[in-house]
């Protein structure tokens, strides 16, 4: 039983670090994670797209097993996972890789979480546009209030995105607890807890225009999506916001 017990665990790491699983997950979720928004319309969209993802990986995860003649279906594999999500070391990370073949919800929050991700990194090359364009300009215009209100509303944006990309991240730990038949329940009320309180400061960040905006296509690009956010930010107190946000993030650490 612990020579076995090692083995497979020994093999779902692996598997999990290795290039055919990680090229092949990375590549399906630049592709259709942009479909994993707020947009319900896309429900039927994001079931088939399940269907597709449990396929594609499945192949993946067959072959590590049936190389070394063991059982995918071993009850044994089901154990070793529900010990690697409880589990306090780094080997939690990607095991809701692997949970969102069985689990349309895992999948879903793994999916809205990597969207966020990339929303971030879309906010980041905003910035990194804006910077330009304002030293081009800097010898053209020597009005700072406009500039100032500008960059005060990105902040307030990229405070935003982070709460929704922590909101993400803890509904996607909460889905691959409630996904276990034995979930850790301290961890479920803490997550619990946290997304309260991100949700409520979510809806103090919220402009009245904000609600359209989550219903713009899904063929416009990330970058158009935050500009149209960006216009219809309220102006808040950034150094309390900051403040409260690190506080929350050091209470989701310990989790």
């Amino acid at each position: 039983m612990s020579s076995d017990y090692s083995t497979v665990k020994e093999v779902i790491l692996q598997m999990l670090a290795s290039p055919a699983w990680k090229n092949q997950y990375n590549s399906f979720v630049e592709e259709y994670c942009i479909y994993f928004d707020d947009d319900e319309e896309n429900s039927i969209q994001q079931n088939n797209l399940f269907k597709q993802f449990q396929t594609e990986m499945a192949a993946v995860y067959d072959s590590f097993f049936s190389s070394l003649g063991l059982d995918n279906s071993d009850e044994l594999q089901i154990q070793i996972i529900k010990e690697i999500l409880n589990s306090e070391g780094d080997e939690e990370i990607d095991i809701q890789q692997l949970l969102a073949l069985g689990d349309f919800q895992v999948f879903k929050a793994e999916m809205s979480f990597q969207n966020k991700r990339r929303e971030l990194d879309a906010y980041q090359q905003l910035v990194d546009d804006e910077e330009d364009e304002l030293e081009q300009q800097e010898n053209e215009n020597e009005d700072d209030d406009p500039e100032a209100e500008q960059n005060q509303k990105m902040q307030i944006l990229k405070i935003k995105l982070e709460y929704e990309q922590l909101q993400e991240e803890l509904e996607l730990k909460q889905a691959m607890q409630i996904s276990l038949d034995t979930p850790n329940q301290k961890k479920l009320d803490q997550i619990s807890q946290l997304l309260e309180v991100v949700q409520a400061r979510l809806e103090i960040l919220e402009a009245e225009g904000m609600q359209q905006n989550q219903q713009m296509a899904q063929n416009n690009d990330r970058k158009t999506k935050l500009l149209a956010q960006l216009n219809n930010l309220p102006l808040i107190d950034l150094t309390k916001e900051q403040e409260i946000f690190t506080k929350i993030k050091l209470d989701f650490a310990k989790i």
